[in-house]
């Protein structure tokens, strides 16, 4: 498996002025770690109440098709640009 992003670089281009945001996203794990903890309960009872009518099983691969879909971003760079205007997002 492929490992999670760090970082996310947001760069927004005007005729005036560039704005560079560097966010880091190993500071916004933990926080999502402990949503899941906190949350997996709920999750589990609503896996057990809907496992009869065949909507338990995708639920309880949502978690891990998410992780998939977030290991998946690294890499990504998206950059558009149109009259000296532009926005650059990239995930390393």
């Amino acid at each position: 498996m492929k490992r999670p992003p760090y970082l996310m670089r947001v760069r927004v281009k005007n005729q005036d002025r560039k704005i560079n945001l560097w966010i880091p996203l190993f500071i916004i794990f933990p926080l999502i770690i402990i949503l899941l903890v906190i949350m997996s309960p709920f999750i589990l009872l609503a896996t057990a109440a809907l496992w009869y009518f065949g909507w338990g099983k995708p639920l309880l691969m949502i978690v891990p098709a998410a992780l998939g879909c977030l290991c998946a971003l690294r890499g990504l760079e998206v950059n558009v640009n149109r009259n000296g205007k532009g926005l650059l997002i990239s995930v390393k």
